[in-house]
């Protein structure tokens, strides 16, 4: 009896033995990988994704990468603008090799031909002026740019070639476009809206038109949010920024305001109910609170509201009746319990070609930016590109298909103004 007592401890010791350096070793698997083209040839800026579209890694110069935290039996993806999306499942053996991801062009490529990196590049070159801020509508591109001796608001058109130049207060840190798509300069204190003089049809210099206070100016667009030939929509917060309820006026018609839609973050608000219910001060938490962000845009004289409270985009006509309404799921995820959770590294911003009407989001992992191209219908993305080797960008704005933003990356610590095409 004894003796079967010490060889049945003794053989379940023995297999905890067994499975304790597997434990351990399971906990810091780092596999290696690289991605290659159908000349081998490495891929730079390659995001490698989890499906829930969490990024992992970016590939170097020489298309390797890094995964620190995947199993065999995980899928990853790769995306490049430039190539075709693979999807890999994770083998057992790749632990102890190489991954080697194949991707295939986009486009066809002529035999003898270089393939050419779509890479971000400077686009008003100039060393010793620091960008601002800059805004972009059909007229051009407007920077506020700074120098040694003076600042100046600069008009460029899309080769990024000074159109003209005005000399102005360093005041202005800001350039505001209203939801007419007209440029405004802003100060702490003022308020001045940009205009061309022309000349039979030709643009040949800028002036400042309309001067406001702040507070007039604030009070004027603050809360304007669309407009299209036949109302102008507004929007206001309440409840701690926890509701946004939008209206709409019909232009030529009433100054009535009449309801448009009422967006809610049930979640959050539940979190507000009780802080202030609870004491010792617990209800100061909602002072730190995210806004609810259901944003509404105007495009072709209709009406696009993602309402990610209601996991649903809404299209609407030019007086605000809807006309269609979609399934909106790209910045959630199915958790393993089988809940649809917010993805954490998605930016919570939509931003509108005002050229093509296209619409694009972001995701953010430590400093590097993913846009991703936003399928109204289907409510998911279906192109993503990597702003690699730039990291904490600013400004991102998109315009006729490329991507705008600002970035410091010399010694003088100028902001400059880059480009690169997504489309």
């Amino acid at each position: 009896m004894k003796k079967s007592f010490v060889l049945y401890h003794l053989s379940v010791l023995l297999v905890l033995c067994a499975l304790s350096p597997f434990t351990v070793s399971a906990q810091n698997i780092v596999i290696n990988g690289v991605c290659l083209d159908n000349r081998n040839k490495p891929i730079r800026d390659v995001g490698i994704y989890t499906i829930d579209s969490t990024i992992l890694a970016i590939t170097n110069k020489d298309g390797q990468f890094t995964l620190n935290h995947s199993l065999p039996g995980d899928t990853i993806y790769a995306s490049h603008l430039s190539f075709d999306n693979i999807t890999y499942i994770i083998d057992s053996l790749d632990v102890s090799k190489k991954i080697v991801l194949k991707m295939t062009p986009t486009r066809l490529q002529l035999p003898e031909v270089e393939f050419v990196e779509n890479l971000p590049h400077v686009a008003y070159d100039n060393k010793v002026v620091t960008v601002k801020d800059f805004e972009i509508n059909e007229k051009g591109i407007y920077l506020l740019a700074q120098r040694r001796r003076n600042n100046a608001l600069l008009h460029l058109n899309f080769a990024c070639d000074t159109l003209t130049e005005m000399k102005i207060s360093p005041d202005y840190y800001n350039i505001f476009k209203d939801v007419y798509g007209e440029m405004h300069i802003v100060s702490d204190k003022d308020v001045w809206q940009i205009g061309h003089k022309t000349l039979k049809d030709k643009v040949f210099d800028m002036e400042l038109l309309y001067h406001y206070s702040l507070t007039e100016f604030l009070s004027a667009f603050s809360n304007i949010a669309c407009v299209t030939d036949s109302v102008l929509v507004g929007g206001r917060y309440f409840y701690f920024d926890q509701e946004i309820y939008y209206y709409y006026f019909k232009i030529g018609g009433d100054q009535q305001p009449y309801e448009f839609h009422h967006c809610v973050n049930e979640e959050t608000r539940d979190l507000i109910y009780y802080s202030i219910k609870y004491k010792w001060g617990l209800g100061k938490l909602a002072l730190f609170l995210k806004p609810t962000y259901d944003p509404i845009f105007a495009y072709d004289n209709k009406l696009y509201l993602f309402s990610f409270d209601e996991d649903k985009t809404f299209v609407y006509n030019n007086s605000g009746e809807v006309v269609n309404e979609y399934p909106l799921t790209f910045h959630k995820y199915r958790h393993w319990n089988g809940e649809m959770r917010v993805i954490k590294k998605w930016g919570k911003k939509v931003i509108m070609d005002w050229a093509t009407g296209e619409f694009y989001t972001i995701f953010e992992d430590g400093g590097v930016t993913t846009i991703k191209r936003i399928n109204i219908e289907t409510g998911t993305t279906d192109k993503t590109f990597v702003i690699g080797g730039f990291a904490f960008i600013e400004n991102l704005r998109i315009y006729n298909g490329k991507a705008y933003f600002l970035y410091k990356n010399d010694n003088t610590r100028n902001s400059r103004l880059y480009e690169v095409r997504i489309e």
